[in-house]
């Protein structure tokens, strides 16, 4: 018995077989060999399937005929299974040697592929988990290490994802608390609790917030001054800047204020006290806007006003400014420059009637120009 390539289809095929198992066709008794290159041939094709020689047409006994024929000439009469002396039996022991070396080289080779399958199955899952675990950098949100885990439960770096989580869950929770309530103490406290923190940049940013907001209402040079300290590359540096400055050039030094002082008193004393109409022409420009209410008030105005404050029995009057008078710097409706005065007065009255009043305390709020002009002054 050898094993051979079917004729037909090409598949193998035992010498002894019925048929062929792929295709069907009659085997035993059916075959002869190719006098060309030895393969098996039909005994009905005309041409070698393998070498393509054109074969005799009427074909000799095929090898298998030829010994199945010397074993019947062997036997003698009455059925004796004596073997005729120098009958050839054919070997077959390199074909079973041959099919269990195939075999043996397939269950290898299917091991090869069995190994070179599972060593790339593992290096894909190495290079998803070394992936995933980079991924993971930068990330606040714990349900991905959560995640992570889940994925490569094995893995080495899950100890560290572990820890990396409830850190981060914690630190999540005081994260929400503090969004409820964002102050300068609280944010602080957040930082020290969680200096690795990623919010560590988001904690900075609501400081600067902060400290900004806290600058603008305060609204002092100081102020801002102090807040470019604390945030020499803050959000708001350039708004500090120019805060800055519009301050500086509002500041009022301390010879404008007391020109401004000296105006005042002037004002009241010779105007006001004395009803000096040189006087008031003096210190307002032709007209002042508003005065006590009256609208466009000229020097005879202002005198008609301090001569109602003189009663019968009123000798004279007398005015001291307090010593702290707020002056700024203030945009005049002429688009010039000037100043805003608030500051408290106290008018003395001389009368010769002992028992009535003598003094009245009141606030005066004036606007006046860079000419040192009064525009405008409110008594209240």
């Amino acid at each position: 018995m050898s094993i051979i390539k079917c004729p037909e289809c090409g598949g193998q095929v035992s010498t002894m077989a019925g048929t062929c198992p792929g295709c069907g066709t009659k085997i035993a008794g059916n075959l002869r060999q190719c006098p060309s290159c030895g393969g098996y041939c039909l005994l009905s094709q005309q041409v070698c399937p393998h070498c393509k020689h054109e074969l005799e047409s009427s074909p000799t006994p095929s090898a298998q005929e030829q010994g199945e024929k010397g074993k019947d000439e062997s036997k003698p009469a009455g059925g004796n299974a004596k073997k005729a002396s120098g009958t050839k039996f054919p070997d077959n022991g390199m074909s079973i040697i041959g099919v269990l070396v195939k075999a043996i080289l397939s269950l290898l080779l299917l091991c090869l592929l069995c190994v070179g399958g599972y060593q790339y199955y593992r290096r894909e899952k190495e290079e998803k988990e070394l992936a995933d675990y980079k991924r993971l950098e930068g990330v606040t949100n714990p349900e991905y290490y959560q995640q992570f885990l889940i994925d490569h439960p094995n893995s080495t770096y899950c100890p560290e994802i572990e820890e990396r989580m409830h850190a981060l869950q914690t630190e999540e929770q005081e994260w929400k608390q503090l969004q409820k309530n964002i102050s300068r103490s609280s944010v602080s406290l957040f930082m020290q609790k969680h200096p690795n923190s990623l919010r560590q940049r988001a904690c900075e940013d609501m400081l600067d917030s902060i400290d900004w907001n806290d600058a603008v209402a305060i609204g002092s040079e100081e102020a801002v001054t102090d807040y470019l300290a604390k945030h020499p590359s803050g959000r708001f540096v350039s708004d500090a800047a120019e805060k800055k400055n519009a301050l500086l050039l509002a500041k009022v030094t301390p010879e404008e204020k007391a020109l401004i002082r000296g105006t005042l008193e002037a004002f009241f004393s010779n105007a006001i006290a004395k009803q000096d109409i040189e006087a008031a022409k003096a210190a307002i420009p032709d007209t002042m806007a508003n005065f006590c209410g009256k609208q466009n008030a000229d020097a005879e105005a202002i005198v008609e006003y301090a001569k109602e404050k003189m009663a019968k029995d009123v000798i004279g009057l007398h005015y001291a400014f307090g010593q702290k008078m707020d002056v700024r710097k203030e945009t005049l409706p002429n688009g010039n420059t000037g100043f805003a005065v608030e500051v408290s007065l106290q008018e003395t009255i001389s009368r010769s009637d002992t028992n009535q009043p003598s003094s009245n305390h009141y606030r005066v709020n004036a606007l006046i120009n860079q000419e040192q002009k009064i525009v405008k002054l409110i008594i209240f």
